[in-house]
């Protein structure tokens, strides 16, 4: 049970992350608002100031995981943090008790009787069985699921092997929080089964294919693009840092509804900022960086209401 569980947690957690498409369908996150994506001079992240009359929030953009043991300094968000009265942390996705018992019925409808690498166009058949020699498992390990999972759970997979920790930076930017005593909440919280019934109802052929073949490309272009993003991150290189492979994330905007999930996490964030701004004083929001510098995502949303937002190193 805690395997199923875990597994319909890491999908999504994909969706949070959020980015999008394959080869047809737009990108929702696919282009960036180019005069945000700049150098923080600070020789650390990159932060974003938004502001209206005597309310700042200082927004720090985030990738979703860090190499484990990569030091970043936390000197400015220790300085950001004793002038705020509070922290917004991403969105999350939350089980309820009785979710249990929908987590596993869900689970059984993303698994397939057969395997399913014989049914793979040549090419991706070659791709997937080269993908799971390269993680050191056979394709019997992955192809009972449904190809989108199987690409989900390689995804998983490669991130371990590349010693990815999806606690950080957020468990070292709550544990600042606690030091300055001050609350680090979501922006939102969703309900996590119907977000996760309404992606399994879609998974058709065409996007189980598209899906996995996304996973594959971010395995292909190796743990050292990753890592070398993260590193970019965390001296304020943000065109090195968006530079990563987006992989299986890709893959969610062929959903029907993906899109609408990217939009409707951007809007909700850039929601809770404005909200902040009604109250004079100095706020702290963590959002990860493509959902923040896409266009139409959560700054440009920002700008459109009205709010002064300037770029790092902006005067």
């Amino acid at each position: 049970m805690n395997r199923a569980l875990s597994r319909l947690a890491a999908l999504l957690s994909a969706v949070l992350c959020l980015a999008a498409a394959p080869a047809s369908p737009p990108d929702p996150e696919g282009q960036v608002v180019a005069d945000l994506v700049v150098r923080a001079p600070s020789g650390g992240p990159a932060w974003w100031k938004v502001s209206s009359g005597g309310a700042t929030v200082w927004v720090l953009g985030v990738p979703d995981a860090l190499p484990k043991g990569l030091a970043w300094s936390d000197v400015v968000l220790d300085r950001r943090l004793n002038q705020a009265s509070r922290v917004i942390l991403p969105p999350v996705a939350s089980f309820g008790l009785f979710d249990v018992f929908g987590a596993l019925a869900l689970n059984g409808k993303l698994r397939v009787k057969t395997p399913f690498e014989a049914t793979l166009p040549p090419d991706l058949a070659r791709r997937f069985a080269a993908g799971a020699a390269a993680l050191r498992q056979s394709p019997a390990h992955y192809d009972r699921w449904k190809p989108a999972l199987a690409g989900l759970i390689m995804v998983a997979d490669f991130r371990k092997a590349a010693a990815l920790d999806g606690n950080q930076p957020l468990n070292q930017i709550r544990a600042a929080a606690r030091r300055h005593q001050l609350r680090a909440a979501p922006a939102i919280a969703y309900p996590a089964l119907p977000m996760a019934r309404t992606l399994a109802g879609e998974l058709t052929s065409q996007v189980n294919l598209a899906c996995l073949s996304d996973a594959l490309d971010e395995i292909e272009a190796g743990a050292g693009r990753v890592q070398a993003s993260a590193r970019a991150w965390a001296v304020g290189d943000t065109p090195g840092a968006l530079a990563a492979e987006r992989g299986f994330e890709r893959c969610l905007a062929a959903l029907p509804n993906g899109a609408d999930l990217v939009h409707r996490t951007e809007a909700d964030q850039a929601s809770a900022i404005a909200k902040a701004l009604q109250t004079p004083g100095v706020v702290v929001a963590v959002v990860e960086l493509r959902p923040l510098l896409a266009q139409g995502g959560v700054l440009d949303r920002l700008r459109a209401l009205g709010f002064t937002v300037k770029a790092p190193g902006a005067s």
